[in-house]
């Protein structure tokens, strides 16, 4: 009986133990994403990374289809990343195409800018190794706040789906993805 207690003792010691260590882990995440967003990064794009950000999505001139009851937006823009380097960012040619059932009529024209703001390290490194972002895949809201991934600044609702693609054109998908360089100022 004594073995079998003392088993049974050290099997619960593990596993309390082993659940310690996820709950650490899962804060120390939290804690480096603060430490790393704390402060406001103005880019040479004009925008500004907002602290609690890793980075934004900037599409300047997308087009605006609608037929009938579907309406898609597309156009091609610009991701720009924070690095780890002060003074240094990433940006990443993009395009993007979003939609949504709010249609009235057949029409085409310009439509407003795209910004969003990049909350989640997940999305940031997605990006940044040239995979998609489909909007079904993380936490999208119109405000800044905890369980957000990306933010919606302006030119979307939250009722459009959309993917960010990195890349200008299929070839640099294929073959690689070219992050440049920018300059960015901590304030």
């Amino acid at each position: 009986m004594s073995n079998s207690l003392t088993l049974q003792l050290l099997l619960a010691g593990v596993l309390v133990g082993a659940l310690t260590a996820n709950v650490t882990q899962a804060g120390a995440a939290r804690d480096t994403d603060a430490i790393a967003t704390r402060e406001e990064v103005p880019t040479s794009a004009g925008h500004d990374i907002p602290a609690g950000a890793f980075g934004f999505l900037l599409v300047e001139r997308p087009r605006e289809v609608n037929l009938l009851a579907l309406r898609g937006i597309a156009g091609s823009g610009k991701v720009i990343l924070r690095t780890a380097q002060p003074g240094l960012c990433l940006t990443i040619p993009v395009r993007f195409v979003a939609g949504d059932f709010g249609g009235e009529s057949i029409t085409g024209h310009l439509a407003a800018p795209i910004h969003f703001v990049i909350t989640s390290r997940q999305v940031a490194r997605s990006l940044a190794k040239g995979q998609d972002v489909v909007s079904d895949m993380f936490s999208v809201s119109d405000h800044m706040g905890p369980d957000a991934d990306i933010v919606l600044q302006s030119g979307l609702d939250e009722g459009f789906g959309f993917v960010i693609n990195p890349g200008r054109n299929i070839l640099e998908e294929i073959f690689w993805i070219k992050a440049r360089p920018v300059s960015c100022q901590s304030v």
